[in-house]
């Protein structure tokens, strides 16, 4: 059947009567095109700011963004197959319809669930790449070379950028996470054993005696392409020599120890550029985060250290990151970019930067980009319509619409290429892999040029590693909250994550040093013993001796909150308010903000991220909408804070939360005259318990609150992981 002719197909209101007529057809095309470059700009970036920006609606943006392109393109080539007419600009528009599928490195899969699905995402690009190679077939009837040209080079593209996202997922997936990480477990594990080279006394501010992995163990280029090549040649039959006998452990794939970059060749390299131009050792300390994203990936595949590595780690966190003055700083700085680490690995293709051939393989990208776009400019300079009758959408100054949106195309992909190209150059994975290489080049190490254009990359700060916020709850505040029956109900729940009786936040806080201080000073003064949940700091003061019975109940939901009501009655009966005449650092200022700040976010980690809390998460919420229930109840005809206040004082002994909590808080007030030793009390517990929820085995749980704009408790729990620290059950 011939196509089709278009006939007046100016784009004005009075013509478009049907999106089903050849016009409207036409327009659907040209505006889905010039959505899809706008959908991906957005997610280049944006994509990233998930790590450090928590806002639900926010997440609903990304999440529907991260969605729709999928459809989108659906939808444009089916409209495309159907048109009733021809164009050679069809095949050029595809192809960037396709590139929204791999293109944005930013964010390569939405949540971890995406990872798994890696062969998914590999079947649904072939299916559509055949789908493509139907309608290249069917546009060039007229064989321009130009269309051509353009076609193949953005085809190029496509397959190197949907590649890119396929290792990406595969590599964060979890069976392949179990076998690339095999070869650090055995590694460590030779490290530490009797005759390893980290049995002897080790020097946690020279880093001696600390091997850690932070490149090589990848592989060279040459030996993956013999092991591939043997592995080959076995499954069609042509013998191979014999492999020796197996040892069961996996050794780096490297030519020569020298290929292998470890922690203490990092601190001991006589380069200027570490030896005296990193006083503050943050070059070396990206060394350091990395190696130690490497170690906390082995948790996620359920993989073991043993004892001596975790004592070793213990000893660098607290004789040599902590030894300092501001120690605690420089800790929390190593804890922040090793937790960027993890995201960009399970959420971004930052994580393949360190897969052999990957540095060539992104040239030669940005040879297809550049040729790809010399030969779309080159297309629309010699662009005839199709149709001479017909004004193919032509705008009012006599400029083809169709010119239009590929010219719009051409230079969103520009944009596009530029700020991904930018991002990854001064990203933190650049930072590590342009540090180890010059570790292993010497001859390089005295260059001046080198050292300044490393020390310009790794000053280049895009993104905050996290949130660096506290978010809060108030029990007492928000117990009364009912959530809008429209969008929370039974029928919505299938759709949107639902909302809770008594779930309202309270206003996020900034982290304060103060906090930081409290919590790592404790960390320190444990000596890598067993934590217990704020037991051992009630023991320590013989007027707090009295208080253990609140350490004691049925589960740590019960303790938090308890504790968290308690401390809201403090809070109101003796607040210690900021006095411009009195210094911002005393000890009572400090206890009350250390005890109201931790206080309030346990609170929320109860009522909104259970997961992360020792009991199981199903005990968590039904403690917590128990205790809504209760406080309802008890607080039933009270109209403000003062006559809930009333109620707690003139509270009876009971068994519930609510009333547990008034019994202690009234405890307090009460047998405890001195108000700054109350709060002295209170932040002791509060820290403890702190380090006391953070220890987890639910890695899974960590690793999905990182897209949310991360947690203040991952970051211990991170610490906590490396020192081999844990909780002490027998004294609950």
């Amino acid at each position: 059947m011939a196509l089709a002719t278009i006939k007046n197909c100016n784009i004005t209101l009075g013509n478009v009567k049907s999106l089903g007529t050849p016009m409207g057809m036409l327009l659907q095309i040209e505006l889905l095109v010039i959505f899809a470059g706008f959908l991906l700009l957005f997610l280049i970036a944006f994509g990233s700011w998930r790590r450090f920006y928590n806002s639900r609606k926010f997440r609903l943006v990304i999440f529907t963004a991260y969605t729709i392109s999928t459809y989108v393109l659906t939808y444009a080539l089916g409209l495309m197959n159907d048109a009733p007419f021809r164009n050679e600009l069809f095949p050029i528009w595809a192809m960037f319809l396709m590139l929204v599928l791999g293109s944005a490195d930013s964010i390569t899969a939405y949540s971890l669930e995406d990872n798994e699905q890696w062969r998914r995402y590999n079947w649904q690009i072939e299916i559509k790449l055949i789908w493509l190679i139907v309608l290249i077939v069917l546009s060039f009837h007229n064989k321009s070379k130009a269309a051509i040209s353009a076609t193949v080079f953005l085809a190029l593209i496509l397959l190197q950028k949907s590649d890119e996202r396929a290792r990406a997922l595969m590599a964060a997936s979890r069976h392949s996470l179990e076998r690339s990480t095999k070869v650090v477990a055995d590694y460590m594990r030779k490290e530490h054993e009797s005759g390893g080279g980290s049995c002897g006394e080790v020097d946690p501010v020279r880093m001696k005696g600390y091997p850690y992995l932070v490149w090589g163990e990848e592989g060279s280029i040459l030996s993956l392409t013999i092991n591939r090549t043997i592995a080959f040649l076995r499954r069609i039959g042509i013998d191979t020599p014999p492999a020796e006998a197996p040892d069961y452990q996996k050794k780096p794939k490297v030519l020569d120890e020298d290929q292998l970059i470890t922690i203490e060749k990092v601190w001991t390299c006589e380069g200027s550029l570490l030896r005296s131009g990193d006083p503050h050792n943050e070059l070396k300390d990206t060394c350091l985060s990395f190696a130690l994203f490497k170690l906390l990936r082995l948790r996620y595949a359920d993989y073991s250290l043993p004892q001596k590595a975790h004592d070793n780690t213990w000893k660098l966190i607290r004789d040599g990151l902590l030894s300092q003055e501001d120690g605690y700083e420089r800790v929390f700085r190593v804890v922040e970019v090793e937790l960027t680490f993890l995201f960009d690995f399970f959420y971004t293709k930052y994580g393949i930067m360190f897969q052999s051939g990957w540095l060539l393989n992104k040239l030669t990208e940005l040879i297809y980009v550049v040729a790809g776009i010399w030969a779309m400019t080159s297309l629309l300079k010699h662009y005839k319509r199709p149709n001479s009758n017909c004004l193919l959408a032509t705008m009012p100054n006599g400029l083809s619409v169709d010119v239009l949106v590929t010219s719009v195309m051409i230079i969103s992909f520009i944009i596009m290429e530029f700020m991904q190209f930018f991002f990854l150059g001064f990203s933190e994975w650049a930072k590590v892999k342009c540090i180890c290489m010059y570790v292993r080049m010497k001859s390089c190490q005295d260059k001046v040029w080198i050292v300044r254009m490393i020390r310009a990359i790794c000053g280049v700060r895009l993104l905050k590693p996290w949130e660096r916020k506290l978010r809060q709850y108030t029990f007492l505040e928000s117990y009364s909250h009912k959530p809008c029956f429209l969008l929370y109900n039974a029928f919505m729940a299938a759709y949107i994550d639902q909302t809770r009786d008594g779930q309202e936040q309270s206003r996020p806080i900034k982290l304060s040093k103060e906090v930081k201080i409290a919590v790592f000073d404790a960390l320190k003064s444990n000596n890598g013993t067993k934590l217990e949940n704020g037991q051992a700091s009630l023991r320590a003061k013989i007027e707090s001796q009295k208080l253990l019975w609140a350490c004691q109940l049925e589960t740590q939901t019960q303790v938090i909150m308890v504790w968290h009501i308690a401390t809201s009655f403090c809070e109101n009966q003796m607040p210690v308010r900021s006095d411009p005449l009195v210094s911002s650092d005393s000890a009572g200022l400090r206890n009350f903000l250390v005890a109201t700040s931790l206080s309030k976010y346990l609170a929320y980690l109860v009522a909104f991220a259970p997961r992360l809390l020792p009991d199981h998460p199903y005990v968590v919420e039904y403690v917590f909408d128990q205790a809504i229930i209760e406080a309802r109840i008890f607080f039933r005809e009270c109209k403000g804070t003062e006559d809930r206040i009333r109620n707690i004082k003139g509270s009876s002994k009971g068994e519930t939360v609510i009333k547990r909590g008034a019994a202690l808080g009234n405890q307090l007030v009460h047998e405890i005259e001195d108000k700054d030793k109350i709060w002295k009390i209170l932040a002791d517990f509060w820290v403890e318990l702190m380090l006391y929820v953070a220890p987890s085995d639910d890695v899974k749980a960590h690793a999905e609150h990182l897209t949310r704009g991360g947690e203040f408790v991952t970051h211990l729990w991170a610490l906590l992981s490396h020192a081999g620290i844990k909780r002490d059950h027998s004294s609950v």
